[in-house]
């Protein structure tokens, strides 16, 4: 059995605009692009207002989420799996991302600035949830 073992990570240190009022929003800004458009309409939501924004390395990443496509078909939808606050303003969101055959599981990591806006510090996709979702949501306690 092939497996396909595909790591995107973004760690950004500038910001990622927000284009709601929490973190999950942001994140559902970008899914609800790639569902409509497709990868490169996602990357170009969570990239938006960044240091990266404009950059083609960066949005080349899209073709990276085109490749899981070729594997597992059209992506289909999303489901936001557990979203925890770490502090005041940091949370970590872990969703996963549903394609015709098969699955990507994602980890996404959000900030809110002191002007009340989030931002994307990380995010990170693969095809083995135990490659960047803690243990404890994997295999259970």
């Amino acid at each position: 059995m092939k497996f396909l073992l595909l790591l995107l990570t973004f760690t950004f240190s500038s910001a990622t605009f927000a284009a709601g009022k929490s973190a999950q929003d942001l994140v559902e800004s970008g899914l609800k692009a790639y569902a409509k458009n497709d990868a490169r309409a996602a990357i170009q939501i969570w990239i938006k207002g960044s240091g990266l924004e404009g950059s083609k390395n960066a949005l080349s990443q899209a073709n990276s989420l085109k490749q899981i496509e070729d594997y597992y078909g059209k992506y289909e939808n999303y489901e936001i799996v557990r979203s925890h606050k770490l502090s005041k303003r940091s949370t970590i969101i872990l969703f996963v991302m549903n394609y015709s055959r098969g699955i990507t599981y994602a980890k996404f990591q959000a900030y809110k600035t002191k002007s009340n806006v989030w931002v994307a510090t990380e995010f990170k996709f693969h095809t083995e949830a135990a490659r960047i979702w803690p243990k404890a949501d994997v295999y259970g306690k």
